[in-house]
């Protein structure tokens, strides 16, 4: 209620309306009058907030102690508990507000919302874009903390996921921090998806060399070497014939991380070497033949070659 009438002018004259303090005192009156018929709906708009503000702390515990006992991420549970906690909120203030005001209407307001929401959403659409991605992993889990992957060109074990960003500790001690855009819409190589991995590298011997005994010895070395697993068997094939050497594809099967593949890797590498050393058996280098032409005029095809080079170029001069 405006106070401005008492001191405006009559209307028939330039002189101010001298002040009346019954018309203030009856204002205040008025006023709280008002206050005092509009104070049980007060009370109840505030009893309606506080109740939905307790429901959404409830279900926002509730959805954390879901999180717990289910295989949905801790993270993906307690941001879902914050969003059902702050609709509530949101809820019990529209719903309070209409029990205090009743010429409130929240349409109106949600309306009024509209552009601004389309506005802000393209100002923020990476983050928006961050976030939608962030819990998409959370809730899909193509991998958790502590899985070793390789994404765009990054590799390393996951250290962090949250809703903007996945953090990764790479195999130098590095931290690489990747938007959950990018990781969710590029390809992911999960090397610890499982609990086996299968290691691949290749052996050459030579062709003078008995293929059966190389095979055999490169078995007994997989069969005594720690860490490479009975099951799946390893298999050694022969994959190429090479200019310079019989080739083999050694596969076996081993713990999947990485410091481990490595490991065996080294060790079964090193023990081919030296068994295929102690049979006697070749590992050639690749060799190339050379052919020198007989300049000396004691070759007939190499006589003839040169009269042909000599016409030829006698003929283009």
């Amino acid at each position: 209620m405006s106070f401005a009438f008492l001191f405006q002018p009559p209307s028939g004259g330039s002189q101010p309306r001298e002040f009346d303090a019954g018309i203030v005192r009856q204002v205040l009156i008025d006023l709280g009058e008002s206050a005092l018929a509009r104070a049980p709906y007060i009370v109840i708009g505030i009893v309606i907030f506080l109740l939905f503000w307790l429901i959404g702390n409830i279900l926002k515990r509730a959805f954390r102690a879901a999180g717990a006992r289910t295989r949905l991420d801790i993270t993906l549970a307690g941001l879902f508990g914050r969003l059902v906690s702050a609709v509530m909120v949101i809820l019990g203030l529209f719903v309070a507000a209409v029990v205090i005001f009743p010429t409130f209407r929240p349409g109106d307001l949600i309306a009024g919302l509209g552009i601004t929401t389309v506005a802000i959403g393209f100002a923020f659409k990476d983050i928006l874009q961050n976030f939608f991605a962030g819990v998409l992993i959370l809730w899909r889990r193509p991998f958790v903390i502590g899985d070793q992957i390789r994404t765009l060109e990054y590799e390393g074990a996951v250290e962090e996921i949250n809703v903007r960003s996945t953090r990764l500790k790479t195999y130098d001690g590095e931290r690489v921090v990747l938007p959950n855009g990018d990781v969710y819409t590029h390809a992911v190589l999960v090397r610890t998806a499982y609990d086996k991995r299968r290691v691949r590298f290749t052996v050459g011997v030579g062709y003078l060399d008995s293929i059966e005994k190389a095979r055999e010895t490169i078995r007994r070395v997989l069969r005594e070497t720690e860490s490479v697993l009975a099951d799946p068997a390893p298999w050694v094939y022969v994959t190429e014939l090479a200019p310079s050497s019989v080739n083999f594809s050694i596969y076996f099967w081993t713990e999947s991380d990485q410091a481990n593949v490595l490991k065996v890797s080294d060790a079964v590498a090193t023990g081919v070497k030296l068994a295929l050393d102690e049979a006697g058996i070749d590992m050639p280098y690749p060799h190339r033949v050379v052919l020198f032409h007989d300049v000396t005029g004691t070759r007939g095809a190499d006589n003839e070659q040169s009269a042909y080079f000599r016409q030829k170029n006698g003929a283009e001069g």
